[in-house]
């Protein structure tokens, strides 16, 4: 991925904001962090919103996307179950594992229920 020079000048001002968050350069008794525990820190922080982001994509309504939701088999347009139906998901990922719930759809020609995450 490609950032423009727009997204790397948010990226500066997000990282300006993480160090405030992280506490600084300064530990609370007034000494000086050192560039590993510096480190350790972004990393977590980084981590926690890597898990963000991809739960915030992850729960993006299907009516959000590009085309329709379809049928993996038939590619007929289905209708959308209740919530009850929705699904809980949990994803290992490089970064730890990322929950979510993604809404069930049922195809009444393939008598199947899908998720949009399978698509």
């Amino acid at each position: 991925m490609a950032l423009s020079g727009e997204d790397r000048k948010r990226a500066k001002e997000l990282a300006r904001e993480l160090v405030k968050i992280t506490g600084g350069r300064f530990k609370s008794d007034g000494k000086s962090k050192t560039f590993a525990e510096i480190e350790d820190e972004a990393i977590e922080v980084g981590d926690l919103i890597t898990s963000l982001a991809i739960n915030e994509s992850a729960e993006q309504a299907p009516d959000d996307a590009p085309t329709p939701c379809r049928c993996p088999e038939c590619g007929a347009v289905p209708r959308q179950r209740s919530d009850d139906d929705d699904e809980p998901v949990i994803l290992q990922t490089d970064r730890g594992d990322v929950d979510f719930v993604t809404e069930g759809y049922y195809c009444r020609r393939c008598r199947r229920s899908f998720f949009p995450s399978a698509r």
